[in-house]
């Protein structure tokens, strides 16, 4: 093993320790490859000539760890884990999981110079989210995420058994506020619902999941302190279930929360879950509206990443009146990425992968592309909307709308 490696286990430092312990388990694994090159084939990012996911596997069965994330940039794997559905060395619980591999080689590089500096130019939106991360981690300032509400009417509570993450939809707001997307109508379609079936969701002033954090960052600390506030508020609360209204959320809560908060008992729903469950839409008279055309984008962190959330939404999409849902060619496991995870890796090749799934979409003569990811509805949006006036990028915007599944749901109420 590298002695960048031993110099992390013999550490006094408790999570070191730990670090080291996962990471040599998740390198042994490198030794079920057997290079089929399925991987690279499927990998979005081999095709671009940015990360090859068999050499990163290949390299760590030869070469010491640091010279391996040396040679090759951990930070542009999209962990769409798009490898591991055609990995025949992927097991749930054995095997080959790039993703995995990727986030356990961040965690213990990141504050390698040469590291920081390849973290720091793949970040996007001028690095105002890392921003973001640092003052609420450090409780300089928590942001009233909740303002908005006090306007819609929308009853909520500070106890009880069913809680809402709003998470940091309204601070995307006021950062994307040049793409005129309104990421509060997810939360204000999800409450309203909710009420309209007599439930009446706990809403607190959470603090941010920390997927970015430890997804983009590989920061296992700060994303700790995230994780510890969050289910400590909600057990303060009384919280039972957790109703999730975003991919990204949905994965932290549900798959990485209970790998770090001891005792974790929970139920994390998605809405699209609960809704479905309790019958939610069964009573909701919706207006008499003419033939709708909908795409579905199965988004990396419900569907590979997650438990494969894959029918559900498409269910909720199906008793929608008026509505058809007209399917990409590439969906569920071989669903395309939009190319960006954690706010990393918005650039020229990137812009590739979104201008191929929105071509993708258009295909199917869709009046909209339905996604459930904050993530895949900003990088969307700002591939159709660039600010060059060419003939192309005016004619995406006139072919087809992205919006998401909750305030599609809400546009077709006219909550908004």
């Amino acid at each position: 093993m590298s002695s960048y490696l031993n110099h992390e286990i013999e550490t006094d430092n408790s999570d070191c320790q730990i670090l080291g312990e996962s990471i040599k388990n998740v390198i042994a694994t490198s030794n079920f490859c057997y290079a089929c090159n399925r991987c690279v084939n499927v990998c979005p990012l081999s095709h671009l000539n940015l990360f090859f996911p068999r050499k990163l596997v290949g390299d760590l069965i030869f070469s010491s760890v640091e010279e391996v994330v040396k040679k090759h940039n951990i930070w542009n794997c999209l962990t769409c884990g798009q490898c591991t559905i055609y990995c025949p060395m992927s097991q749930e619980n054995d095997g080959i999981n790039i993703p995995k591999l990727i986030l356990e080689l961040r965690k213990i590089s990141r504050n390698n110079p040469l590291q920081m500096n390849r973290i720091s130019q793949c970040e996007t939106h001028n690095q105002i989210f890392p921003l973001i991360w640092r003052i609420m981690a450090d409780n300089l300032m928590n942001p009233n995420k909740l303002e908005f509400l006090k306007e819609e009417g929308l009853k909520t509570t500070e106890s009880g058994e069913i809680a809402y993450f709003i998470g940091c939809l309204p601070l995307m707001e006021e950062v994307f506020y040049n793409l005129n997307l309104k990421y509060t109508n997810i939360p204000i379609t999800i409450i309203s619902l909710l009420n309209e079936a007599d439930i009446v969701p706990v809403v607190l002033n959470e603090k941010c999941c920390g997927h970015d954090v430890l997804w983009g960052k590989g920061d296992i600390e700060t994303f700790k302190t995230f994780a510890e506030y969050n289910t400590q508020l909600y057990r303060n609360a009384g919280v039972k279930t957790v109703i999730v209204g975003c991919a990204e959320g949905y994965r932290t809560w549900k798959f990485d929360y209970p790998k770090i908060i001891d005792n974790f008992d929970f139920k994390v729903k998605h809405f699209s879950e609960f809704f479905l469950e309790e019958k939610i839409l069964k009573n909701v008279r919706f207006p008499s509206i003419s033939d709708i055309k909908v795409t579905y984008h199965d988004s990396c962190r419900m569907g590979r990443l997650a438990d494969k959330l894959y029918n559900v939404p498409r269910e909720l999409i199906k008793q929608l009146p008026g509505v058809e849902l007209i399917e990409m060619e590439n969906i569920e496991d071989d669903a395309n990425c939009c190319g960006v995870s954690a706010f990393s890796n918005c650039n020229e090749y990137t812009h590739i992968l979104r201008r191929n799934r929105i071509n993708e979409a258009i295909t199917t003569n869709a009046d909209y592309l339905i996604v459930p990811c904050p993530k895949c509805l900003t990088h969307f949006n700002c591939y159709i909307n660039e600010l060059s006036l060419n003939k192309e990028y005016n004619e995406l915007r006139n072919k087809i709308e992205v919006i998401d599944l909750a305030s599609f749901i809400g546009k077709l109420l006219m909550l908004f």
